[in-house]
């Protein structure tokens, strides 16, 4: 039995160390073709530092409505597909998750707006 055991161990060791080894060998080429960043697009054309502020602080609140259009985005889809398998499932009625699928479909149709308008800033 410890035998059985020692081997198990072995195998599930040298399992976990043959997938990380193939998890860096896949990724590697996808990191060595990452572009270097550009520079921010309201960076300033002299050494102004009020419009460099600026500009960083537009930036940010592009990125910061990007992460809050997928956040409405996930948890609107998670509160869709939780309704949906409620009543599928018969555990709850439409009237029981009415208001969670409403919710939902909210967070789906603000998430979309918040992307669409990040995106279309970037």
């Amino acid at each position: 039995m410890k035998t059985f055991k020692r081997m198990k161990s072995r195998i599930v060791a040298v399992w976990t160390s043959v997938g990380a080894a193939a998890a860096v060998a896949m990724s590697a080429p996808a990191l060595a073709a990452v572009p270097t960043p550009p520079t921010p697009s309201t960076s300033p054309s002299n050494s102004d530092a009020i419009k460099w502020v600026e500009g960083v602080f537009e930036d940010a609140s592009e990125v910061g409505i990007l992460a809050l259009g997928v956040i409405l985005f996930v948890l609107g889809a998670a509160g869709m597909i939780w309704a949906v398998s409620q009543i599928l499932t018969g555990k709850e009625t439409i009237a029981g998750v009415g208001k969670i699928g409403i919710a939902s479909a909210a967070g789906i149709a603000f998430g979309t707006y918040a992307l669409t308008q990040a995106s279309g800033i970037i």
